[in-house]
């Protein structure tokens, strides 16, 4: 239905390296409902970049739930800086032949190149937006 067309197009789109943003929330005098705030943490964990606003209401919110958290940009710099480390590491070990196999080890867990690409979108993309304090 809708929502699987509206996932397809989050992927192609996303696949492309293009923005996605959400469209609109009409009740702008959401009344503290917290539905727009609900809309746009539902578009964020879809994988939107933002949300299309129709009133200055609707800013605050939308730039909470968009922006990356302290915590989300210090854990892309951690990942980024493992990945650059094992890189270095694999470099100068000759029981590998100086060959970097692609995986890093960050807390326990598996961080391949999907995640560093990730992570250094959401760096870029923080530099552009205001941090959660």
């Amino acid at each position: 239905g809708l929502l699987t067309s509206l996932q397809t197009a989050i992927l192609a789109a996303k696949s492309h390296q293009k923005i996605v943003i959400d469209g609109v929330y009409n009740n702008f005098r959401d009344n503290n409902q917290g539905l727009f705030r609900q809309e746009c943490i539902q578009g964020k964990e879809w994988g939107m970049d933002g949300k299309t606003l129709i009133h200055p209401n609707q800013i605050s919110d939308a730039n909470e739930i968009y922006a990356p958290s302290v915590e989300e940009v210090e854990y892309a710099k951690r990942v980024v800086a493992c990945w650059e480390e094992e890189q270095r590491r694999s470099a100068m070990d000759v029981s590998v032949n100086n060959t970097f196999s692609g995986v890093a080890v960050l807390d326990g867990m598996m961080i391949e190149q999907l995640h560093v690409d990730s992570a250094r979108r959401l760096l870029k993309s923080s530099k552009r937006k205001n941090l959660k304090k």
